[in-house]
Parts: C-alpha cells; sequence; structure tokens
C-alpha cells in the first residue's frame, strides 16, 4: 500500500510540473480614448505580455472610460472586479495620498527634474502602494499642466481676480488655492465648457491637449507660459492579481510595461506640441512673464508649502522633507 501511495505521489508531481499553468485574463481599464495611439500602445502591450508568458497572460482592455472613472476602476480593483489600470495623478493620489508632493505647484521646473522624480523619488512610494494592494508597474509623466484664462494672467494678482475651475475629486488642491485667496470653483470636466460659456469660472489649469481636445481654449484665449506642474501617472496592478502570475515573467512584464511608457511619452509631447500650435493658430495668446512675475509665481507657496504640507494635512512633512532635500541636491549638483 505504502508503494502504490508512493507511485501516486510521484504522478501527482509529474502532472505539475508539465501540465501548463491555467490561462489567466486581466482586465485592464483606462480612460484613453479607444482607437488613440496611447490604445494603441495599449494593445501593443497585451500583445507583448502574451507573447513573455507564452499565452499564459491575456490583457482584456477596458478603454475610453469603459471601466469607470479613475475613482471607480480603483474600486473595482480592490473587489476583484478590475486587475489593472492606467490613472494620472489623482487616482496614484488616492491610493497613496502623499504621492501629490510630486504635483505640487511649481515645485519643479522642467523635464530634468521630473525625470530625476521619476528615478530617484517615485520608488520612495511603492512599499506605501503594495501595503495598500497595488504594485506600481510604472510611472510616467505625460506633459505639464498650465493656466488658461478669460483675461490674461501672468501674475497671480491678475488671476485671484478670476475664478478657476477645478476638478471637485481634488478637494485638497481646492483647499490650497482658496488659502492662497484664489477664487476657485469646483466643476467636473464634463461641465467645463458650459461653466466657461455661462461664466461659472473664467480659468482652470490643464495639459494643452485638453484645453484643445476639449475645445475650452476657445473661450480662455490666454494661456500663461509658465509650466505649473508636471502631468503625472502609472500603471498599477493588484497585488492579488499581480501575484497569480509566476514571478519567473515579472521582470519581463515590467520591462513591457517601460516600453509601453516611452510610446506614452512620445504620443504625450506631440500631441501637447500639435495641441498648443493648433490653439496659437486658432488665436491663442501665449503670455510672457516677466522676471518680477515669474519670483511672485514662484513665491506663491512658501518654502515649505505649509497650506498642503505639515501634520494632519495632504502631505506629511516628513516625506515633503526627504523630497526636498533630494530634489536640491540634484540642483547643486548640476
Amino acid at each position: 500500500m505504502k508503494y502504490f501511495r508512493y507511485i501516486f505521489f510521484i504522478c501527482t508531481l509529474m502532472i505539475m510540473v508539465v501540465s501548463p499553468l491555467t490561462s489567466l485574463t486581466i482586465k485592464l481599464g483606462s480612460v484613453v480614448p479607444a482607437g488613440s495611439d496611447w490604445d494603441l500602445a495599449l494593445k501593443q502591450l497585451a500583445n507583448d505580455w502574451k507573447s513573455i508568458t507564452n499565452g499564459q497572460v491575456n490583457i482584456k482592455l477596458y478603454s475610453g472610460g469603459i471601466a469607470g472613472s479613475e475613482d471607480n476602476m480603483i474600486q473595482k480593483m480592490r473587489i476583484g472586479q478590475l486587475d489593472m489600470a492606467v490613472l494620472t495623478a489623482i487616482g496614484m493620489n488616492v491610493i497613496v495620498p502623499e504621492t501629490f508632493v510630486l504635483s505640487l505647484p511649481f515645485l519643479l521646473e522642467n523635464d530634468e527634474e521630473v525625470n530625476f522624480m521619476l528615478e530617484h523619488i517615485t520608488p520612495e512610494f511603492n512599499d506605501s502602494f503594495s501595503e495598500k494592494g497595488f504594485e506600481v508597474l510604472m510611472w510616467s509623466s505625460t506633459g505639464w499642466v498650465r493656466f488658461f484664462s478669460k483675461e490674461s494672467a501672468t501674475s497671480p494678482e491678475l488671476l485671484q481676480k478670476q475664478k478657476i475651475g477645478v476638478a471637485g475629486s481634488e478637494s485638497e488642491m481646492m483647499d490650497a488655492w482658496k488659502s492662497l485667496n484664489f477664487h476657485v470653483i469646483p466643476i467636473s470636466i464634463n461641465d467645463t465648457l458650459s461653466g466657461l460659456q455661462s461664466g461659472m469660472i473664467d480659468a482652470f489649469y490643464a495639459p494643452p491637449m485638453a484645453a484643445a481636445s476639449y475645445q475650452w481654449f476657445s473661450l480662455t484665449p490666454h494661456m500663461n507660459e509658465l509650466p505649473v506642474s508636471p502631468l503625472l501617472g502609472g500603471i498599477v496592478i493588484s497585488k492579488r492579481t499581480w501575484n497569480r502570475i509566476p514571478s519567473r515573467y515579472h521582470a519581463d512584464l515590467k520591462r513591457a510595461v517601460v516600453n509601453a511608457n516611452s510610446k506614452f511619452n512620445q504620443f504625450s509631447k506631440e500631441m501637447n506640441d500639435e495641441a498648443l500650435d493648433v490653439m496659437i493658430n486658432y488665436g491663442l495668446q501665449v503670455d510672457s512673464v516677466t522676471e518680477n512675475e515669474k519670483t511672485k509665481w514662484d513665491n506663491l507657496f512658501d518654502e515649505k508649502y505649509s497650506a498642503i504640507v505639515g501634520p494632519g494635512k495632504l502631505i506629511p512633512t516628513e516625506t515633503f522633507n526627504m523630497v526636498s532635500t533630494k530634489l536640491n541636491q540634484f540642483r547643486d549638483a548640476q
């Protein structure tokens, strides 16, 4: 009897070794338009993952917001209805609020500093995402947010005279602008155009491609030349799903995501440049900022961003100090 149990045990092990792993379908949600260059890059990513895993991992795309808003997608990942999502900084902040430090207005000044942040700062947050049940596959930057307004707003004082539309989900950012005596109005993306038409708002901040795509710029003919903050985001997958994928594939799968990210960045740069050219051709005025006005913008938030940073606030003091220290070291080395 022992002999037969031994033979049965050996056969079972052999079956486990030679049998292929069960195919895994990963549901990936994004708000990028279906058929866009970004969407095509995600489809290529799906093909890459299938190839890397010999058909064992298949990505099913839900583009164009079919899977819901970023909040919806995050909630669906938490309860297992969705596995993976492309998120903007807003979505990343929902999961780990202190990551908003990377999007603080006027903290970063150029692409070199953004790239430094992505390489040296974002890994500091990955453990926090893991604790919340998510694996960050990549961080990305797809351009810069800028101020668009009905009247020229080359200085903080001029912008304070206008009503700024801010996404209602960005409550912390609204509180920060309010603390600096700006007149902010909560409004959704879908209501921004009607808000501009009715006079509910006079200004907003967004990347050029959004201002052009939604036709908002036709009612806000002025754009401040200063970049406000980088447009950050990333691709995350639930830890539950990530752990179901054999670890031997993890490194290659992440490399495929990095390749997709390089395409995202290229598409975004081209789209923002093209959008800006189109808007200028249709009458958008890019307002130059004097050195004196730039100083006022730089000094808009105090050195410690006390409206947002501190005990009980969105960004812990230690997180801000860590980022500031590394950023200053980077600047000193240039």
